[in-house]
């Protein structure tokens, strides 16, 4: 058993990384009170959304279908979170060929993995769940058995999406050792729930209404259909006895299923997945010569694709251009009349042309992924230095990638306002070149900042993309240059100076700013780049 403990804490470090944040000074704030921070600050705003849902149900006395909606969308987002986890808590995890070579049992090993998935999920599933469970002891002033069940379920819940996240998880793994695919399915899903709760907390006013007018059938169709939260509901508004041993010994059934069903397959699939792995690098292939700058250009697009974390928070400045474009043409009569109640002699089409330039100005400035490329090398740096190629080469290479990336998802934007609003010849050519200029303006800047403070001992993508200085500052660089930009744009635009003129003068501007940024990289690229070390 203590061996058991031992093991149990030694494995746990690997994979657990809710909110852990790695820097090269671990001290007590980052170790310790900042993921207590973070945690405490998703819990508020759970607490936040309970309360903003719980005004509606209380006057209709149906309080408990607050419990009912929290308990099963934080399994769906457990669910989700643990298909993404499952690849890397159950499967390919750094120290299984250090704990299979020790003389432990690989029923044990597999109790571990599955141990330490559940302990992660059941954090992940207390954030969410936890201030539910507050709010309605806080409104309803429930007896001790209300407690008791609550307690038992949060360590009880997780087990269903645990179980069904490891089915798929499994089939994704297999299946992604021969095919290529997670990685973009992954990216898309994230997307898509991104995009959810952006359009969740715009209409949450009407969603609110909307359940609360509903809450009778919304409660009986979810506790029919999924069995904990029938249960749980039923335990805590008539509590028996006899329901709670069922409600636990039936979720102990399940955890044993997830055991019995790896035990069979588990080291099957993982040995399987390593000896794909294998195959493929020792697998003949052709070689096709090509130019360094495209072959760096190649390497840095596939990087960027191939990394979910570094699409979703570097690109999704890009996503919410393309989504502002169409919601604009979709909403473009409601706009219109709140613009004619500011000033009714106000023509909005008009002005069109400097909407969508300044529509250009922020997506530019919200994405920055060339702030991020140096870092990602991380301990291939070196390998990068020892190439045959200029050290501008390789910087101009990443700026160029993430300009591939940024180009088509503008042009869908631009195409979609030019087509609706019927822009003429000159105004297309104008949005088209800041389409192009302020981009690179953007990524230059980030390739700089990056070249100056790169984080090379990053353990994951994670923490270059979201916690390293020099995405931090990029970011703030460019929410400065936005804001200076809209300001002296609306001063422009108030002195009636045609639509023409006012994009050509900050075209001007920023065609001579990255000139100068030009300058710049070329005079300390060479110095800073080799600078860098691993």
């Amino acid at each position: 058993m203590k061996k058991n403990i031992s093991l149990i804490k030694a494995t746990m470090s690997e994979g657990m990384n809710v909110f852990r944040i790695n820097t090269k000074k671990q001290n007590k704030f980052t170790k310790i009170l900042l993921p207590i921070f973070l945690a405490l600050t998703i819990m508020w705003l759970m607490y936040s959304y309970s309360e903003l849902l719980m005004q509606e149900l209380s006057p209709i006395h149906m309080e408990f279908v607050l419990l009912t909606l929290f308990v099963v969308l934080t399994s769906i987002m457990t669910l989700i979170e643990g298909i993404y986890k499952s690849g890397n808590l159950l499967f390919n995890c750094k120290d299984d060929n250090l704990l299979l070579s020790l003389p432990i049992k690989k029923s044990t090993v597999l109790f571990i993995r599955v141990f330490k998935f559940y302990v992660f999920e059941l954090i992940y599933n207390s954030l969410f769940l936890l201030p539910a469970i507050i709010l309605y002891a806080k409104y309803m002033n429930p007896n001790i058995t209300y407690y008791v069940v609550s307690f038992i379920g949060l360590l009880l819940f997780p087990i269903v999406p645990i179980l069904l996240s490891t089915i798929i998880g499994t089939i994704i793994t297999f299946l992604s050792s021969r095919f290529k695919g997670k990685n973009y399915v992954q990216t898309i899903i994230t997307t898509i729930f991104l995009i959810g709760i952006m359009y969740f907390s715009y209409n949450s006013d009407n969603l609110v209404a909307n359940i609360a007018s509903n809450a009778s059938s919304i409660n009986d169709f979810l506790t029919k259909i999924y069995y904990p939260v029938g249960i749980y509901i039923e335990l805590i508004t008539n509590f028996q006895i006899l329901t709670l041993i069922q409600f636990i010994l039936v979720h102990v059934l399940l955890f044993v299923i997830i055991i019995v069903l790896l035990g069979k397959i588990y080291f099957d699939i993982n040995s399987s997945t390593k000896t794909v792995k294998a195959n493929r690098i020792n697998s003949k292939y052709k070689i096709k010569a090509s130019s360094p700058i495209k072959s760096l250009i190649k390497k840095e697009f596939n990087r960027f694709i191939n990394s979910t974390v570094f699409i979703v928070n570097a690109g999704f400045g890009l996503v919410l251009f393309v989504l502002g474009c169409i919601l604009f043409v979709i909403k473009y009569n409601n706009v219109n009349d709140m613009f004619i109640q500011m000033d009714s002699s106000l023509n909005l089409e008009s002005y069109m042309p400097v909407l969508l330039f300044g529509f250009v100005i922020a997506a530019s400035f919200m994405t920055s992924i060339t702030s991020s490329m140096i870092s990602l090398e991380g301990k291939s740096f070196n390998i990068l230095k020892s190439l045959p190629v200029k050290p501008y080469t390789i910087v101009m290479a990443k700026v160029l990638a993430a300009i591939m990336v940024m180009i088509p998802c503008f042009l869908v934007g631009d195409i979609i306002i030019f087509v609706n609003f019927h822009f003429d010849f000159l105004s297309i050519i104008l949005i088209l070149i800041a389409s192009v200029l302020f981009p690179l303006v953007s990524e230059t800047i980030g390739i700089i900042v990056n070249l100056k403070y790169p984080k090379m001992d990053a353990q994951n993508d994670t923490e270059v993309v979201k916690q390293s200085m020099s995405s931090m500052i990029s970011v703030f660089i460019g929410m400065a240059l936005f804001g200076i930009t809209i300001f002296f744009l609306f001063k422009v635009w108030s002195t009636n100076i045609s639509n023409y003129i006012i994009i050509l003068i900050f075209i001007s501007i920023y065609l001579l700013i990255y000139i100068g940024l030009l300058w710049l990289l070329r005079r300390t690229c060479d110095k800073n780049f080799n600078n860098i070390s691993v």
